[in-house]
C-alpha cells in the first residue's frame, strides 16, 4: 500500500462512513485504502456486518411465556433484504468488496446533500417525577416502557435536559436492561413518494463508574404490522429475523479512565416500503458481568422523522 493505516483509524473511519459522517477528505482517504488493502475490505466487510446486527441477547423463550399471549405468526415475508440499507457510500463500498474477487474497482461519488425535511415525534428527558413506566414491550405508540424510573438531577449527575434523568433498574439475568418506544406511522402521513424517510434517534448515556466499561445501545427496527402486534414479534427471536423488513444497532462502549459524564449516541433507519411501526429500543449494561455493577442513566432522548429528496439539477 502507498499510505498505511493503523486498525484504530482504520476502525474510525468505517465507522464514519456506515453513520454517513465522512468528510470528502475521509472518504477519498478510506476509498483508496479499501480498493488497495484486503486486510482494510476484510475490516469494512467485518465491521459493516456487526453494524446491523440486533445484539445476542433477545430472549428466545416462548412467546406465550414472555408475553402471557399467543401467538398468530403472520405469513413470511419473501425476499427480504436483512442487512440495514446503510448510506449510499457504505453500500457502494460494500457492492465492491462483495466483487473483490473480480477486481476493485470503486470510487466514492461525491453527490450534494439531499434536501431534509425533519419533524420531532418524541423528545423525552424524563421529567414527571411520578414516571413509572410498564415493564412490558410497549403496545401503544409513543408511551415508553421498560427498566427505567424517573430520578432528579445531581452533582455526579447532571441532567442533560431540565431537573431529571432516567435511570435503568439494575441488570439481572441479562446484559442489558432497557427503554423502549413505539412509533406509529400511519400518524406521519409521507408527502410523497420520491422521498426517502428516516428515522433518526439520539440519547445521552451516563455510568456513575466510568472505571468499568459499559456498553450503551440503540437499537431500531421496522415493522409492517401495527403497533399491538409487534410485541410478541419481538419477544420471539426467530420470528423477530424472519419479519423485521429492516433493522440497525448502534452499541458503544465505554473505555476505563475514559471520556467522564455524558456519551451521546445516534442511530438512523431508513424506512422500507409497507413500514407501519417502528421500535426504539434503548440499552445499557455492564461490558464485564463479572464487574463492579455500575449504575446507568439516559437523558434527552429525541426520535426524528426525517423525510429527504434529491436536489434539483
Amino acid at each position: 500500500m502507498t499510505d498505511t493505516f493503523n486498525n484504530s483509524e482504520l476502525d474510525a473511519l468505517i465507522d464514519a462512513c456506515l453513520d454517513g459522517r465522512l468528510s470528502d477528505a475521509e472518504a477519498e482517504r478510506l476509498s483508496q485504502w479499501i480498493e488497495e488493502s484486503s486486510e482494510a475490505r476484510e475490516r469494512y466487510w467485518e465491521l459493516a456486518s456487526v453494524h446491523g446486527l440486533i445484539e445476542q441477547s433477545l430472549q428466545s423463550a416462548s412467546v406465550k411465556a414472555a408475553t402471557g399471549e399467543e401467538l398468530v405468526r403472520p405469513p413470511k415475508s419473501e425476499g427480504l433484504f436483512r442487512w440495514p440499507r446503510i448510506n449510499a457510500v457504505a453500500a457502494g463500498m460494500l457492492v465492491g468488496i462483495l466483487s473483490a474477487s473480480l477486481g476493485w474497482a470503486y470510487a466514492i461519488p461525491l453527490v450534494n446533500q439531499a434536501q431534509r425535511e425533519s419533524s420531532e415525534v418524541v423528545f423525552e428527558s424524563f421529567e414527571g417525577p411520578e414516571m413509572k413506566l410498564r415493564r412490558r414491550f410497549p403496545i401503544i405508540a409513543n408511551q415508553w416502557s421498560g427498566e427505567v424510573r424517573s430520578v432528579a438531577e445531581s452533582d455526579d449527575v447532571p441532567a442533560v435536559e431540565g431537573t431529571r434523568v432516567g435511570q435503568f433498574d439494575a441488570p439481572t439475568k441479562l446484559k442489558f436492561t432497557y427503554a423502549r418506544c413505539l412509533i406509529d406511522l400511519d400518524e406521519h402521513p409521507k408527502p410523497g413518494e420520491e422521498h426517502v424517510r428516516t428515522v433518526e434517534v439520539e440519547a445521552s448515556f451516563f455510568t456513575s463508574n466510568p472505571q468499568e466499561p459499559s456498553v450503551f445501545q440503540i437499537r431500531l427496527g421496522a415493522f409492517s404490522q401495527e403497533p399491538e402486534a409487534v410485541r410478541p414479534i419481538w419477544n420471539d427471536h426467530d420470528l423477530l429475523f424472519d419479519t423485521v423488513l429492516q433493522h440497525v444497532g448502534r452499541n458503544h462502549v465505554t473505555k476505563p479512565g475514559g471520556q467522564a459524564g455524558w456519551h451521546k449516541l445516534r442511530a438512523t433507519i431508513e424506512i422500507p416500503s409497507g413500514t407501519r411501526s417502528v421500535v426504539i429500543s434503548l440499552g445499557a449494561g455492564n461490558d464485564d458481568p463479572e464487574a463492579t455493577a455500575s449504575e446507568h442513566f439516559v437523558d434527552a432522548v429525541r426520535i426524528q422523522i426525517v423525510d429527504s429528496f434529491e436536489p434539483l439539477d
